[in-house]
């Protein structure tokens, strides 16, 4: 602590002794990234306005040409920094140019700058401000602050409002790539040709691949309100628990069965329908921190354009197999509404439920799709 006290006195007169030598002068940093003036206190004001108030200040003008020079210098592609010198009048001014982040050490070097290269000491003065090294004390005075480490342990005193209070939220994220894993069912009314319609429970799937983008629409200190929105392709599985193959008919959609030679029913050991979306999921959410039992509710929606639409099945006795590629009078367009849930230290969770029928009108049962199940990724 005493030499820190003593390193702050020392500072203190070193920007004693220089203040006269710079009374006339002018010394400026511009934050290259941001294009902002470094110790700017109004943050509506454009960089040239900035400037010329600070050129004012000491009875300058900012010239068209000087600015010029300025706005080449930002423009310019360079991992280093710059500097630009000028005297105006009886004034020296001088403008850093700074890539780098506040406190990092600045590459530009005043004539005034010194260091006692291959020793543990070192004093340098710049236009980055004032450096001191002792051993593994080290002490940084900047526009923004002082900032003093000692080993691990940093000590920052800052100038006005600490930025680093102001950080965002973590919050629970919807972007991304997001894979969907779950099961399939139907709802509706069975078609009259299939006695005891049912789906085997385990065998219809679902499964979707999706790209995942979202807006903040607003934003507390613990949660969001953001629109979700992306893009996905969705496979929808359903596996017959019956030996009925679904079948374009002239007038609609059929469930007919399979007969041996000698006029038995084929039993099938695998029957399905499979039918492929592209997606567009529109979901707005509340997004809490992470920290949280609950991370994120969304309810929302999605319209499907059908890809294609397949059926597959195995006879249980030869292992034939029999496979047909047709639309079947599926609804070209699919619609409904889906929620989601993102628990802490659980998988999310999903529910989608069809609000237009499977097939189209007078084509096919009037059943609609609905899928559930989790999120891994």
């Amino acid at each position: 602590m005493k030499k820190f006290i003593a390193i702050i006195c020392l500072l203190v007169s070193v920007f004693s002794l220089s203040a006269k030598e710079r009374q006339d002068s002018l010394i400026l940093k511009i934050d290259k990234r941001n294009q902002t003036l470094v110790g700017a206190k109004t943050a509506s004001r454009t960089l040239r306005e900035e400037l010329e108030s600070a050129f004012e200040k000491k009875g300058l003008v900012l010239s068209d040409s000087l600015w010029q020079n300025i706005r080449q210098a930002i423009k310019t592609d360079s991992d280093g920094d710059s500097s630009i010198s000028v005297r105006i009048g009886n004034s020296s001014v001088k403008i850093a140019i700074s890539k780098s982040a506040i406190g990092k050490e600045s590459e530009v070097r005043s004539p005034e700058s010194w260091k006692n290269s291959g020793k543990k000491e070192e004093v340098r003065v710049g236009l980055d401000g004032v450096h001191v090294k002792d051993g593994n004390e080290e002490t940084h005075v900047t526009w923004d602050g002082v900032y003093h480490s000692d080993g691990k342990e940093v000590t920052k005193v800052i100038w006005g409002k600490d930025s680093t209070k102001n950080k965002r939220p973590n919050l629970y994220s919807r972007r991304g790539l997001n894979l969907n894993l779950g099961l399939n069912a139907l709802s509706g009314v069975a078609p009259a040709s299939v006695p005891d319609f049912t789906l085997d429970p385990t065998g219809s799937r679902y499964a979707s691949l999706e790209i995942s983008r979202s807006v903040t629409l607003s934003e507390g200190k613990k949660s969001a309100f953001r629109l979700g929105y992306g893009l996905e392709i969705d496979w929808y599985n359903f596996r017959f628990d019956h030996n009925r193959i679904a079948t374009k008919g002239p007038n609609g959609v059929e469930f007919t069965t399979i007969t041996s030679s000698t006029g038995k029913e084929v039993v099938m050991s695998k029957n399905k329908m499979s039918i492929s979306y592209l997606t567009l999921p529109i979901m707005p959410h509340f997004a809490f921190d992470k920290k949280s039992a609950v991370q994120m509710i969304a309810i929302g929606g999605y319209v499907s354009y059908r890809l294609d639409t397949w059926t597959k099945a195995i006879e249980e006795e030869n292992g034939n197999l029999r496979k047909e590629t047709s639309n079947l009078y599926v609804n070209p367009f699919r619609y409904g509404v889906r929620a989601e849930f993102a628990l802490r230290n659980f998988p999310d969770l999903f529910f989608s439920y069809d609000l237009s029928p499977l097939f189209e009108p007078g084509k096919g049962p009037e059943m609609r799709g609905l899928a559930f199940g989790i999120r891994l990724l």
